[in-house]
């Protein structure tokens, strides 16, 4: 079982551009108990929908996703965060950090948009800087095209329909361009 990896995704997740990325996610799962963590969801309603729409799409490779909550993350093996609002999946996430590490440590984790945002050291919304949940030295540069910035640190570009599957070590296992 691959544990201590990250799927970092670059958004416009759950959808036929990102099957060769998603299918790697499978492949590494199966088997596994997968949850989904709607919390950068700004509403109820899409939180709704967020589900639905994860749920349905990977019902089509087999997996059956199970809505948790934070407090739930050890009945679970690998994690879906689903994009939405950075900030708002964070202030969900922090009080929960020891729960999160402990997830990383004997699973995986799929962060799309802003859940790969927040899994790294840090990101940057709207001129104001956000230290993350720290599972890596990175900063995901999310729905990315063009050049990287000029500035310190390790930067991953993450276009939509693609990503990263980066392990503990930081060394990179797959990647997919959308």
């Amino acid at each position: 079982m691959l544990k201590q990896t990250l799927f970092l995704h670059g958004g416009n997740e759950f959808h036929a551009d990102s099957a060769d990325f998603d299918q790697y996610f499978v492949s590494v799962t199966s088997g596994m108990r997968v949850g989904i963590f709607p919390g950068a969801s700004t509403s109820e309603r899409d939180r709704i929908a967020t589900v639905a729409f994860a749920s349905g799409y990977f019902s089509l490779y087999g997996i059956e996703l199970i809505e948790v909550t934070p407090e739930q993350f050890s009945t679970i093996d690998a994690l879906i965060l689903s994009g939405g609002s950075p900030n708002k999946l964070l202030d969900e996430l922090t009080p929960y950090l020891h729960e999160v590490h402990e997830l990383f440590e004997r699973g995986v984790i799929y962060g799309a948009s802003a859940g790969a945002m927040v899994l790294g050291r840090g990101f940057t919304l709207a001129g104001t800087w956000r230290v993350g949940l720290a599972l890596g030295e990175f900063e995901a540069l999310v729905h990315f095209s063009g050049q990287l910035p000029d500035r310190a640190g390790l930067l991953y570009g993450l276009p939509e329909g693609g990503g990263l599957v980066v392990a503990k070590s930081g060394e990179i296992l797959a990647k997919s361009r959308g």
